[in-house]
């Protein structure tokens, strides 16, 4: 028998009869180019709002010159000018002491391309489980990804919904609006769910991919499955190699996705609504 090995991380939040769910990535921390101050508005934001949850999508440290060495750093700094990067130590504490005020509304976490490929590959030590790990949360660490299932407070007696999301950092290069929620797509032809959250492109996207299905052999009507798509955007300024490869600024933020119920005829139904 086949295993599907996708990691399945649980959130019983049924003190709220909705949620905020604000997917957070790319803060690329370590780079001179970080928006420190955006990055520490959201996790504010999401402090200050009881009923307000996050997933940390990937490439929260970029991690330069672990991988290639000494060219990447260069990448940073004019000829005959001063280059300022901080250590891997130093940017996994700081990130720790960032996130440590949330650490009780993170919901998962999962690694991107520069924490693999720049420290993971080389050395086989993954800072985003380490991040987890400082923060007592290592049981919400998904290296590749993985389903998050949510519940809220039932409004009804026979009311047993759930909310499910799957999260995947990203991958590839795109260019245009387009081809960078067609990602997005990909992943939600793979999985039946109610959410795709993808990240990577440093582009915000929100919209919503339908299907049809029959609910049960006494059906005489097809069903709609409702899937929003959801691309997060990033915290890095324009410079270095976006500029000379002529993609688009880092569309800095992330969407705000709205997770709750509404009751029709007695039943309850699911109430999912993005914004950015």
């Amino acid at each position: 028998m086949i295993k599907q090995d996708v990691k399945i991380i649980k959130a019983a939040l049924t003190e709220h009869d909705h949620i905020y769910l604000v997917p957070l990535s790319d803060f690329h921390w370590d780079e001179p180019q970080s928006d420190h101050d955006g990055i520490k508005g959201y996790v504010d934001w999401i402090k200050n709002h009881k009923n307000a949850y996050t997933i940390l999508n990937g490439d929260l440290l970029t991690l330069l010159g672990v991988r290639r060495g000494y060219g990447d750093l260069y990448e940073k700094g004019e000829p005959a000018g001063m280059i300022e990067l901080m250590s891997p130590d130093l940017a996994e504490q700081q990130m720790t002491d960032l996130l440590k005020p949330i650490a009780e509304r993170i919901l998962a976490i999962c690694s991107g391309g520069h924490e693999l490929n720049n420290m993971y590959s080389v050395c086989g030590t993954d800072i985003t489980y380490r991040i987890c790990r400082n923060l007592g949360i290592e049981r919400l660490y998904a290296r590749d990804g993985g389903v998050l299932l949510m519940k809220t407070k039932p409004l009804t007696k026979n009311d047993d919904l759930f909310f499910s999301a799957v999260f995947t950092h990203g991958w590839g290069g795109a260019r245009t609006r387009g081809s960078k929620l067609r990602k997005a797509e990909y992943l939600a032809e793979a999985f039946e769910t109610d959410m795709v959250i993808i990240s990577h492109d440093h582009t915000q996207n929100v919209t919503r991919r339908n299907t049809l299905n029959i609910p049960s052999w006494d059906s005489d009507r097809v069903g709609v499955h409702r899937t929003m798509l959801i691309s997060t955007g990033a915290f890095r300024g324009y410079s270095g190699y976006p500029f000379r490869a002529g993609y688009q600024p880092s569309d800095l933020g992330t969407p705000r996705v709205r997770i709750g119920k509404k009751v029709e005829d007695g039943v309850a139904k699911k109430d999912i609504h993005a914004s950015i």
